[in-house]
């Protein structure tokens, strides 16, 4: 048998991490796979980086927000906390986000992306709609996935965390955020990902032979401290998110 923790979507959140790793720590885990988007966000992005730093055996793959970064100092970005982020990531931080893969592959049994197979900025799993955000059928996720050889296919950049189980036999696991449980999505169409929780969200996956157990864990934390902090650093609309893991109802979307 083997243990799997699974997280993702840090967004620099270091009381949930800590929350999550403390959690792992009490757990017999032998493999911590972290799907990216580490540091970005309206709380403490160095301090993260440090506390994974601690963990160099966790396999780390690059998120849109890593990625986004690194390219901001090339060509500015106009996004909230960009500024901010970027002044407090040391250059031992920033050389890390540049040695992270996009995709990954771990003991021939899981596909690691942030997003999909192809790209860190779309989802795998939702279809986002002029009437709102829904899952695709089986059929579109066999087709999707049908190029991975790998049993499980791990993704995040939705913070919901949902486990779907395919008729070809694969898994699509997203273990949902550690750091941001709802935020308001851009694009086309105006859009809301909501986990409904403010809990720090990972998932722990147990393999003994063919057989696949998984678990999707929350984990309490100080989400007042982290709301308040947020707040303090400029963010309201985080603070929000990260107090109720839904859209405040000045947001709401009808």
């Amino acid at each position: 048998m083997k243990t799997y923790a699974i997280l993702s979507d840090i967004h620099g959140n270091s009381l949930a991490l800590q929350a999550v790793l403390n959690d792992i720590q009490s757990r017999q885990v032998d493999t911590i796979i972290n799907l990216g988007d580490h540091v970005f966000g309206a709380l403490e992005p160095e301090v993260v980086a440090e506390m994974l730093r601690q963990y160099p055996d966790m396999i780390c793959i690059s998120g849109n927000t890593d990625r986004e970064i690194l390219e901001s100092f090339e060509k500015p970005i106009i996004k909230d906390n960009m500024d901010r982020v970027k002044s407090l990531l040391s250059e031992q931080t920033l050389n890390w986000l540049k040695s992270l893969p996009q995709t990954a592959s771990c003991d021939d049994l899981f596909f690691i992306c942030h997003g999909t197979p192809e790209s860190d900025d779309e989802y795998l799993l939702e279809e986002v709609t002029a009437n709102g955000v829904f899952v695709y059928n089986d059929d579109v996720l066999v087709q999707r996935t049908s190029h991975i050889k790998e049993r499980v296919i791990l993704c995040g950049h939705s913070h919901v965390n949902r486990v779907i189980y395919l008729s070809n036999g694969k898994i699509i696991l997203n273990p949902g955020s550690v750091g941001l449980p709802a935020y308001l999505g851009v694009g086309e169409h105006r859009f809301a990902m909501e986990s409904m929780t403010p809990h720090a969200k990972y998932a722990i996956v147990k393999t003994d032979g063919n057989a696949i157990n998984i678990e999707q864990i929350n984990c309490t934390y100080d989400w007042q401290q982290a709301s308040a902090n947020a707040l303090a650093n400029g963010s309201e609309k985080w603070s929000q998110f990260l107090l109720h893991g839904r859209m405040p109802k000045d947001l709401r979307i009808r």
